[in-house]
C-alpha cells in the first residue's frame, strides 16, 4: 500500500521538473533582450518594424517574441514578452499569432510527413496568423474593447 504522500512527492519532482525546464527558457532569454535593449540594438529593430506590426495593434518590440515563438517555442516567446509593456487587447492579439504560427521548423517538419509541401506550410500557417491577427484588431478598433 503506498503512502498518502506518494502522488503529492510526484507531482512536486515533475513541478520541479517542469520549473527548471521553463527557467532554462524563459531567464536567458529574458536577459539577452534586457542586453539588447540596455545598448539601443532593439529599439532600432523596433522601430523598423514598427510600421509592420502596427498592422495589427502591436508595438514594434513585440517583433522579437513574435520571432522567437515562430521559430522556436511559446516559453522563449513568452520570456522576450516580460520585457514589454502590453494591454490586455495587445497580449490577446499577440497570443492568438503566436499560438497559430509557432515553432515553424518543428512543425513544418511535422506536417511534411503528411505530404504537405514546406513552402504551403509556412504560407498556410504565417498567412493564417497574420490574417486573424489584423482581423482581430480591426474587431477591436470598430467595436472596443481590451
Amino acid at each position: 500500500m503506498s503512502s498518502p504522500l506518494t502522488p503529492i512527492k510526484s507531482g512536486l519532482k515533475k513541478s520541479l521538473r517542469m520549473l527548471w525546464f521553463l527557467a532554462k527558457i524563459v531567464i536567458p532569454i529574458t536577459c539577452a533582450v534586457q542586453f539588447l535593449e540596455h545598448y539601443g540594438v532593439l529599439e532600432l529593430v523596433s522601430a523598423f518594424f514598427a510600421p509592420v506590426t502596427a498592422w495589427f495593434g502591436l508595438p514594434g518590440e513585440t517583433v522579437l517574441p513574435l520571432m522567437l515563438g515562430f521559430f522556436t517555442n511559446f516559453y522563449a516567446s513568452l520570456g522576450a514578452l516580460t520585457t514589454i509593456s502590453l494591454s490586455s487587447r495587445q497580449i490577446t492579439i499577440f497570443a492568438l499569432i503566436v499560438g497559430i504560427c509557432h515553432e515553424l521548423p518543428v512543425e513544418t517538419a511535422i506536417c511534411r510527413s503528411t505530404g504537405l509541401k514546406i513552402y504551403q506550410s509556412v504560407l498556410l500557417r504565417s498567412g493564417t496568423a497574420f490574417a486573424a491577427g489584423f482581423l482581430l484588431h480591426a474587431l477591436y478598433t470598430v467595436i472596443g474593447g481590451g
